[in-house]
């Protein structure tokens, strides 16, 4: 594990980024923004000419992106391989990671890939800190921002860009749900004043702006995060954080996930690739106890709530102090569907789903949905769910599942068992794939909520009630292990 080096030579200025899409644009996005719209442009040239400067103006703009990044490629060609003592052959493996770059000019179009991510994690291997955050801030300049919900991590994060003379380059991401604590919003509060070089973009849930809860409860249910909480999540925290990466259009975005909080992090590499671009996280081995002699040491300011045994703060109604023997993150998420999820919705189902779009398009290609393959179920469709589900004549089983969810795909083997278990008991065994389709309004009202993938239910039919009836569907909601025998033990 590696503490924050000693702060280093001041750097050579960073050319001032042009200002984002986001910055200039008004009224459709509901933030904050530090940064200052550009005045509108006017000519009285004519259309043609208009037109040609236009293209002009792209192509510079183009060019001048490759400059910079061909110059990111170069850093790492010249100072990762003295810094680190490489071993083998220093120039072929810098080479490497300086294609790498040059090779991503534009990261909508030529998006980074798993394989780019590797090389550089074997590049930036026993690097500082410190030296991960100078080293994407000149490889990527003007292509770089970090995201914060302004936790432990994240502060001790955002002092070090101040104490690099980076923060001024790299904008701050925040997302506002709606439903903080209080005191996290005063603790923004004192970061701002505290670091006034800090160029903040607060987003929130498409539509609405700062201190609208009320609003949005009225708009979507104040309990919608207990029974929809992939909707839930999708609204608060992965909309607006796909809108801020359109936005702000960046190659790589800092993180403060650390391997140490546990859960689905244990193995959490320092460079990532999501949707395309890479994800940095520069304290991925740093410890808790780390983090927080630094916060110590160096006087920064927190969220009073860790002195109060929250140890991860999120949403305000279901985040709780963790207990003894608990993970950092078992606080989150209480009653929110599962208690088993242990990862903010921004990296959920839906992050996943834009990715596989994001790909389509930088490959000019129809969007290819993976097939899971159950010669023994019936699938259902919105066009057959009133007949098959809705106008159900005996009792059923239904699985609500996404391909493109490892979970999904790995019960899919153990759900074609019992489908063909139950289909000797004259049981239909019903799957629906909710990536390529959305369960009807009725279907919900009946029961069929969903809160992670698969989720899988047992109708019990009475053929007595009239189709359609209020009591003619009654749903329960399977939440034993996924696996065909205790499936089968439970449905008896």
């Amino acid at each position: 594990s590696h503490g924050p080096s000693p702060a280093p030579p001041q750097p050579q200025p960073q050319p001032q980024a042009e200002p984002s899409r986001g910055a200039r644009a008004t009224g459709r996005m509901k933030r904050r923004s530090d940064a200052a719209p550009s005045p509108e442009r006017t000519t009285s040239k004519p259309m043609i000419e208009e037109g040609r400067s236009a293209a002009e103006r792209s192509i510079r703009k183009r060019y001048l992106q490759a400059l910079a990044l061909l110059a990111g490629g170069l850093l790492a060609l010249v100072w990762l391989p003295s810094r680190q003592g490489l071993r083998g052959s220093p120039t072929a493996a810098a080479v490497d990671v300086g294609s790498l770059l040059a090779g991503a000019l534009n990261a909508s179009s030529a998006p980074f890939t798993q394989e780019a991510a590797a090389a550089i994690n074997g590049q930036l291997q026993g690097l500082t800190a410190d030296e991960v955050l100078r080293w994407v801030a000149q490889a990527l300049p003007g292509r770089v921002v970090q995201f914060s919900s302004f936790g432990p991590t994240g502060l001790v994060i955002l002092d070090r860009l101040d104490k690099l003379q980076l923060l001024s380059h790299i904008p701050v991401v925040t997302i506002d749900t709606l439903h903080l604590f209080q005191e996290t919003h005063e603790l923004v509060r004192n970061i701002s004043r505290h670091y006034p070089e800090m160029k903040l973009h607060t987003y929130y849930p498409d539509g609405f702006t700062e201190g609208q809860t009320f609003k949005f409860d009225v708009l979507h249910g104040d309990d919608l995060w207990t029974h929809d909480f992939q909707q839930y999540s999708y609204l608060t925290k992965v909309e607006p954080t796909l809108r801020a990466l359109k936005e702000l259009d960046p190659a790589a975005w800092i993180t403060g996930r650390r391997r140490s909080q546990g859960g689905e992090r244990q193995s959490l590499p320092i460079v990532e690739v999501d949707s395309g671009r890479l994800k940095i996280n520069p304290l991925a081995d740093w410890t808790r106890d780390q983090v927080w002699d630094y916060i110590h040491s160096h006087g920064l300011s927190y969220n009073p709530l860790h002195d109060r045994g929250y140890s991860s703060i999120g949403d305000s109604m279901n985040t709780r102090p963790v207990e003894k023997g608990e993970s950092e993150r078992d606080g989150r998420f209480m009653y929110s569907g599962t208690n088993r999820t242990t990862e903010c919705g921004m990296h959920t189902h839906a992050a996943k789903m834009e990715a596989f779009k994001r790909e389509a398009e930088a490959k000019h290609e129809p969007m290819k949905v993976p097939q899971l393959p159950c010669t023994n179920c019936v699938d259902v469709t919105p066009d057959t769910f009133d007949t098959l589900v809705m106008r159900a004549s005996r009792n059923f089983v239904i699985e609500f599942y996404s391909p493109i969810c490892g979970h999904c795909r790995a019960f899919a083997p153990e759900y074609d068992k019992v489908a063909h278990r139950l289909e000797q008991e004259g049981v239909p065994a019903f799957r629906m794939d909710v990536f390529s389709h959305t369960i009807p309004r009725a279907g919900k009202d009946a029961g069929f909520e969903l809160s992670a993938y698969p989720t899988i239910f047992f109708a019990h039919v009475d053929p007595t009630a009239p189709p359609l009836g209020a009591h003619r569907l009654s749903v329960t909601r399977y939440e034993g292990p996924k696996e065909a025998q205790p499936l089968l033990d439970w449905l008896g």
